[in-house]
């Protein structure tokens, strides 16, 4: 399903340091593998823009479902599941680190929701966006109003504690311990967590299992490797507790996973 999306880095320079990528999705629903797919947790915040065909998201955690036309998501353990909602999935959005909605609101990130609608932080920016990726011809230059909106709603910020714990957790593909983590970077524990919480949301320890989880996703994607293998690899205790944290926080067993790994992802490519 490869040919079905496009995916460009960001432009600008600056935008470099926290944009992963722009995509760029168009195609029939009926050209779907799965209606409806559990969305893998991921270590990176999503922005979406689902045109004229949003999708039905759901929070199985806490049994709430909203209708994405053009949101952010942030980072988050919970069992999510997304469903498209008319015949057809268009998007245009980006994969960005996670500490950059900390760079577009001086609000607490652990307080905002688990969708946010885009409205909400971009204000008249988010009309304006509309109005011109309506208007755009081609992907290229859909990409290029993500840019400007980013940058018109960009915060200056001293976010380096965060960043560089989340580089040396990235680094260590999540095999580094929270203490290990407050000595590398300097802070007690305690001003770590609070770090976290409030510029991404979440705490280390919810963030090293996430960048832990989608190394055993990609591992399973990409080797031939048992789930045993795999379990151990990533540091788990055994293959039961593996598959444990994987059917709490994704709701499907790794078998499955694997078995539709070849699959179109909505969200995560």
């Amino acid at each position: 399903m490869e040919n079905d999306f496009i995916i460009e880095k960001p432009f600008n320079n600056y935008l470099q340091t926290w944009v992963d990528y722009y995509f760029f999705i168009e195609i029939p629903v009926d050209k779907l593998k799965l209606n409806e797919e559990f969305v893998f947790p991921f270590p990176r915040i999503t922005f979406g823009y689902f045109f004229e065909h949003p999708f039905l998201v759901t929070n199985h955690s806490i049994n709430e479902n909203y209708s994405a036309e053009m949101i952010i998501s942030r980072i988050s353990t919970n069992q999510i599941s997304v469903k498209p909602l008319t015949d057809k999935v268009k998007i245009i959005g980006a994969h960005i680190k996670p500490y950059a909605l900390a760079l577009l609101t001086n609000d607490n990130i652990s307080e905002k929701p688990w969708i946010i609608k885009t409205e909400d932080l971009f204000k008249k920016e988010a009309k304006r966006f509309k109005k011109k990726i309506d208007s755009c011809s081609n992907p290229k230059e859909m990409f290029t109003e993500v840019e400007n909106v980013f940058l018109s709603s960009v915060l200056t910020k001293d976010l380096s504690t965060v960043i560089n714990a989340i580089d040396l957790i990235e680094e260590e593909k999540g095999n580094i311990s929270i203490s290990k983590l407050s000595e590398n970077t300097g802070v007690s524990t305690r001003t770590l967590r609070n770090h976290f919480y409030k510029s991404v949301g979440c705490s280390p320890k919810e963030y090293i299992m996430l960048v832990k989880l989608r190394q055993s996703i990609y591992q399973m994607k990409y080797s031939p490797d048992s789930l045993t293998s795999v379990s151990y690899s990533q540091n788990f205790a055994d293959q039961a507790h593996f598959t444990n944290t994987v059917k709490n926080i994704i709701g499907t067993h790794p078998k499955e996973i694997r078995k539709n790994l070849p699959n179109f992802r909505f969200l995560q490519f």
